[in-house]
């Protein structure tokens, strides 16, 4: 056991935080995705974009010691300490991600939409 603490001790806590939080991330969106995927068509892939754009969206913390941190960090510190720039600015960052995620999926489901139309007529045979 001692062996196994001093290896933690070498690891810088930076590291192990971020590991944490990014493996910690992926097991919610996934077991979010087995649930997305059981509701309606668009809803549930909406509801996982705007999961992913709440843990994921990074930022800049402010301070001595700044580092990239989730948006919605900085988002709860703002309205915690009523600074309004600072909700602003990351409520703004996790709306850039939802839209981008919204448009990018769509243009993914006209994409296999068309895909399969397409694969439709391969198949079908004439009479």
């Amino acid at each position: 056991m001692n062996s196994f603490l001093s290896l933690l001790d070498s690891i810088p806590e930076d590291s192990i935080a971020v590991t944490v939080y990014v493996l910690g991330s992926i097991i919610i969106l996934w077991a979010w995705y087995a649930i997305a995927k059981r509701l309606p068509q668009p809803l549930g892939g909406i509801t996982w974009i705007i999961g992913f754009a709440i843990l994921l969206t990074p930022t800049v913390s402010e301070g001595n010691n700044a580092s990239i941190a989730p948006a919605i960090f900085g988002l709860l510190f703002g309205v915690l300490t009523k600074e309004t720039v600072l909700v602003w600015s990351n409520a703004s960052l996790i709306l850039f991600v939802v839209g981008l995620g919204l448009v990018v999926g769509y243009l993914w489901s006209r994409y296999t939409t068309h895909k399969a139309k397409i694969v439709v007529r391969k198949n079908s045979s004439p009479l």
